[in-house]
């Protein structure tokens, strides 16, 4: 009990160290992951490569696995975050354009967590995060003859594949044309209200 006040303790969200230390093993564990296979990365190559102490590591997370999670969880909330509630509420192509630029703003850091062993944890992050949107109550369903449970997962996958389609491409593939493949894959299916009788 007493360690896992320690440990809540010093990682508060408010202590500026916590924080450097956190984005520093985050950092290094992504430009690890682009070099070798995740199973094959140690806490040591980890604490090594951010240049923090081995202790500070166990201080943060308990295992390597927390530390992509939490990697993976921090990136889709801030892309679906500032992306999703305004797909209903302004023009889908607003908000995929804005969803596009996020990522390719980040082209490196997406690159590594959606082309890598990381690839894993985000899907499952995308697919919990897509769930919790699913069931909000200020989600309008434009199609309520589907089941939300069903849309969720279809728009995960679908969102998580094409964006890491897009990311095995070179650099200079038109966003323009993921914007086009999100909408015509994943929103038009799902957001274009249809009259359709289900048995």
């Amino acid at each position: 009990m007493t360690d896992t006040r320690a440990r809540q303790r010093m990682s508060r969200p408010d202590d500026a160290r916590a924080i450097r230390s956190r984005e520093a093993l985050q950092a290094a564990l992504l430009a690890l992951l682009g070099e070798c296979a995740f199973h094959e990365v140690t806490i040591r190559d980890i604490t090594t490569r951010a240049g923090v102490s081995y202790p500070t590591f166990f201080r943060r997370y308990g295992t390597k696995e927390e530390l992509l999670k939490d990697i993976a969880a921090g990136e889709v909330r801030r892309l679906l975050g500032a992306t999703v509630p305004n797909m209903q509420r302004a023009s889908p192509e607003e908000s995929l354009i804005l969803l596009c630029g996020y990522v390719h703003e980040r082209r490196t850091l997406w690159k590594a967590l959606l082309t890598t062993q990381a690839a894993g944890a985000m899907r499952v992050e995308f697919a919990r995060i897509f769930a919790e949107i699913g069931n909000s109550q200020d989600l309008e369903r434009k199609n309520p003859w589907l089941p939300v449970s069903l849309v969720s997962r279809f728009v995960a996958s679908g969102v998580f594949e094409i964006l890491a389609w897009w990311l095995s491409q070179e650099d200079d593939y038109p966003v323009r044309n993921v914007v086009t493949f999100l909408t015509q894959l994943i929103v038009e299916p799902t957001l274009v209200s249809r009259d359709v009788k289900l048995d």
